[in-house]
């Protein structure tokens, strides 16, 4: 998938755009409308997504455009790198929060209010914005709520209170149809009176209907009066309030929402939807009530109070692109925005997907039910490129069929998102489902999968199959032949399938086996000082990577290999990575250090998977750390969660059993409690301490779970409780997973890199190189130190750095390091206490590059 381009957030937020919210994580806010307009909040129900500008309601083209979406909804749209049309792309539907208040021919704008406050509140899933704003002297305080309702996901409400301190009268304008892109819809009803409004427009190449109704609820004081511009596709209507000082005044618009992929007559099922909903209180209180059953199952970070909201932000965002009663699967950006075309990718498997299967599987289940329903489609990719069974598509939308736009290479040669289908099917299978689903519903598309494997494989001369011509998930590398993930994911995919037949008793075809048997996957070999890399592809020379790919092959893949060549993959490819890659490589990169556990640097990893992707104020993911691409970024937002579900607890699914070996570096010393997960209809919690980890058991029956020390038994009041493992200072290297704290750091290379344990991880500044700089460490209380070993990457200073001691509160230099060739600097000074240790380094000569520090180590 290639950077997107449907917008940019570089430089978009103010500087002091943070987040605020509540202590316990659970809101986050702004008090700056800038800050909210440059990367404004998202509400989502699973089946309808809008963007909620800084006004609170209302439509908003820029900085970022306050866009609707619903499931499924794609029409043919400009191409806009190629030319022509784009078949089945992304449609901004039209706008239905808007209402605005006009106060002597004035329209509020938060831009001029004061005491301005933006809340998202994640429990609730609702957006509240109040201000205060003046006309003339004329002071009106505004209050929006905005929800898509979680427990109607055909109906949104804009609830409006007003309370003016002033008598006299005031206007309050409803309009719907605001920022449709029109060129790619075609009117089918505009209709307007005092209490309901229609909308329904049909969407050009695909025929989708999409209808909004909105039923109006003013003051019984007001007169509302109706307009109509059917060219246009908008509706209006504008209540008049006699107002007195004081008193507040309340304004609600409830909206229906259709279409013809999920109701016959979507103008009909969108009204009866708006006419049959409830008051906005009740709207309120129980769309509430439905978010908040979501959230039983929880991931809680003590003593962490900004990633807390980070993890329930991203948990929320996901979220509220999925339903299970919503046929339809997730798009790299979701129900935020159009990115992407609103097309279905491997992001959905391999990185939304597990994210909800953990704690959601029935949200999680409409990403594999989407691939059995595009089947069909899948066979037809297969058919025209000249092979068997089911060839999913790189770029899915209404039926499977490959809609990537005919410059990208990636529909041709990124094949491997078969084989990325067949393991979320099984996945599922694993996680939770019968033997009857499997039959019905995951079978189908693994066969096929398998089935298309198969045939692309070729029969070369050396008696091995041979995959040639793809793209692995590094795209700055195509096409490739033998590419190691497209080779070995393809081999999994057919012994899935066969594991599958004969779970069900189908025939398995013996070619299957045969094929997975002999493809080639290239042997590992050492490297650049490593033991036993695999080389990307046949040819690879050692070049910059996109994303995370070989290393993909230890997870989510488990694909059988040494732990010596999960590090050293780990180890040669995350210095090649593109620096201004996507979110999610670094996700990945944290599971596995966890996997491995015998550094802390899963910790540097989640930073580095985090902080240069979010943004302020609403904490959403943009897709490069340059603020390029598209946002909200879900992808990135489905990695890093899976950090926390698969990663420090060491969760993998087996078909008899759970798998648990939990890791927590010393980072997160509150430890990470995990509520609501799920395994084959029982509901469990784990708790990782710092020494051990609990597992309980809140519902079901028993269930196996291997742990490192043998098999227990997990039962009703029986916890299990289990090691858990840790990295911290050692006897030789006392500053070894310590606190770390520097002037500045790239968001990339965070001062905690420099004391992980990995050579790979680095610390730099981001500062202006002419400037100093310094990494401070915390040792754990006074220690005698004697030795430091100093490792750079790629660029150390380029003259004489001090090591400093810190004893008694005092800093003195104990080591005047000099300027020399080579990458490591081995330092030796006379022995003293000390409870901390600090690097000071010079400006960087003019031209010259920040140094990059790999480790620092501290010993008697």
């Amino acid at each position: 998938m290639a950077i997107g381009l449907a917008i940019s957030l570089l430089g978009a937020a103010p500087a002091a755009a943070h987040s605020a919210g509540s202590p316990d994580g659970w809101s986050l806010a702004t008090t700056r409308p800038d800050a909210s307009a440059a990367a404004p909040a998202y509400l989502g129900n699973g089946y309808v997504g809008t963007r909620i500008p800084a006004d609170g309601a209302g439509y908003a083209s820029s900085p970022v455009a306050s866009e609707t979406h619903i499931a499924g909804v794609y029409a043919s749209v400009p191409d806009e790198v190629g030319g022509g049309t784009q078949r089945q792309g992304s449609i901004n539907l039209p706008g239905w929060t808007q209402l605005d208040v006009v106060v002597a021919g004035q329209r509020y704008a938060s831009a001029d209010a004061g005491s301005y406050r933006q809340v998202l509140h994640l429990r609730r899933g609702v957006v509240t914005t109040t201000a205060r704003w003046s006309v003339g002297g004329r002071a009106t305080d505004i209050r929006y709520d905005v929800v898509l309702d979680r427990a109607r996901k055909r109906v949104g409400l804009v609830r409006l209170r007003l309370t003016p301190r002033w008598s006299g009268r005031l206007r309050v304008r409803d309009v719907l149809g605001a920022g449709a892109y029109r060129p790619s819809l075609r009117r089918v009803r505009v209709s307007a009176d005092s209490k309901t409004a229609i909308l329904a427009v049909r969407a050009v190449g695909t025929n989708t209907t999409a209808a909004e109704v909105a039923r109006l609820r003013a003051p019984s004081t007001s007169s509302v009066a109706a307009r109509t511009q059917p060219k246009k596709m908008t509706t209006s209507r504008t209540a008049t309030i006699p107002v007195r000082a004081g008193r507040t005044y309340e304004v609600s618009k409830v909206v229906g929402f259709a279409t013809s992929l999920d109701a016959s007559r979507p103008a009909r099922a969108a009204g009866r939807a708006a006419a049959r909903a409830p008051g906005p209180a009740r709207i309120l209180a129980e769309s509430a009530a439905a978010w908040r059953r979501l959230w039983r199952a929880d991931i809680v970070v003590p003593g962490r109070r900004q990633l807390q909201r980070r993890v329930r932000a991203a948990k929320f965002y996901l979220l509220a692109s999925a339903r299970p009663d919503v046929d339809w699967s997730i798009s790299p950006v979701g129900l935020s925005a159009g990115g992407y075309n609103n097309h279905v990718f491997w992001d959905a498997e391999t990185w939304m997907y597990p994210a909800l299967l953990a704690q959601h599987p029935a949200e999680a289940t409409s990403v594999v039910d989407y691939r059995y329903r595009t089947r069909a489609g899948a066979r037809r990719n297969a058919r025209r490129t000249g092979y068997a069974g089911q060839r999913y598509a790189w770029e899915s939308a209404l039926t499977g069929d490959e809609v990537t736009p005919t410059w990208a290479e990636t529909g041709r040669l990124e094949q491997h998102v078969s084989a990325d289908v067949a393991l979320a099917q099984w996945q599922r299978f694993l996680a939770g489902a019968n033997q009857r689903w499997l039959r019905r519903r995951g079978w189908p598309v693994i066969r096929g999968a398998a089935d298309f494997w198969a045939s692309r494989a070729e029969l070369g001369a050396d008696g091995r199959f041979h995959i040639n011509q793809t793209e692995g998930p590094d795209e700055q590398n195509w096409p490739v032949d033998d590419s190691v993930y497209v080779n070995a994911t393809a081999a999994s995919a057919l012994r899935i399938a066969a594991r599958a037949a004969q779970i069900l008793g189908e025939p398995a075809p013996p070619h299957w086996a045969e094929v997975a048997n002999g493809l080639v996957v290239l042997e590992p070999r050492p490297l650049d000082g490593l033991p036993a890399v695999r080389q990307e592809f046949a040819g690879y020379a050692g070049g910059q990577v996109k994303q995370a790919d070989v290393v993909l092959l230890t997870y989510p893949w488990e694909f059988p290999q040494a732990a010596e060549v999960d590090r050293s993959n780990l180890d040669y490819y995350t210095p090649r990575y593109d620096p201004e890659g996507p979110a999610m490589t670094d996700s990945v990169g944290s599971i596995i250090a966890a996997q491995l556990g015998d550094d802390c640097s899963s910790w540097t990893y989640t930073l580095r998977s985090l902080d240069p992707f979010v943004k302020a104020p609403y904490e959403q993911f943009t897709e490069a750390r340059s603020g390029q691409g598209v946002f909200t970024f879900l992808t990135g937002e489905g990695g890093f969660l899976q950090e926390f579900l698969y990663g420090y607890p060491g969760l993998r699914w087996r078909e008899d059993r759970l798998l648990l070996d939990p890791m927590l570096p010393a980072q997160l010393s509150g430890g990470l409690r995990l509520t609501g997960l799920r395994w084959h209809g029982r509901v469990f919690d784990v708790t990782l301490g710092r020494a051990n980890t609990t597992v309980t058991l809140r519902s079901g029956a028993a269930a196996p779970v291997d742990t490192p020390a043998g098999t227990r038994t997990l039962a009703p009041g029986a916890p299990v409780t289990l090691p858990t493992r840790t990295a911290g200072p050692t006897a030789d290297n006392l500053a070894r997973c310590r606190p770390a704290a520097a002037s500045d750091a790239d968001p990339s290379a965070p001062a905690a890199a420099a004391v992980d344990g990995s050579p790979v991880t680095v610390w730099t500044s981001d500062a202006d190189p002419a400037t100093p700089s310094t990494l401070t460490v915390r040792l754990a209380g006074s220690s005698t130190i004697a030795h430091a070993t100093v490792t750079w990457q790629d660029a150390r200073p380029l003259a004489p750095y001090r090591l400093q001691a810190r004893s008694a509160g005092a800093w003195r230099t104990v080591a005047f390091v000099r300027a020399v060739e080579g990458d490591v600097d081995s330092v030796s000074f006379a022995p003293r206490q000390a409870d901390a240790v600090r690097l000071r380094l010079p400006a960087a000569r003019l031209g010259g590059d920040n140094p990059r520090l790999a480790e620092l180590t501290v010993g008697p």
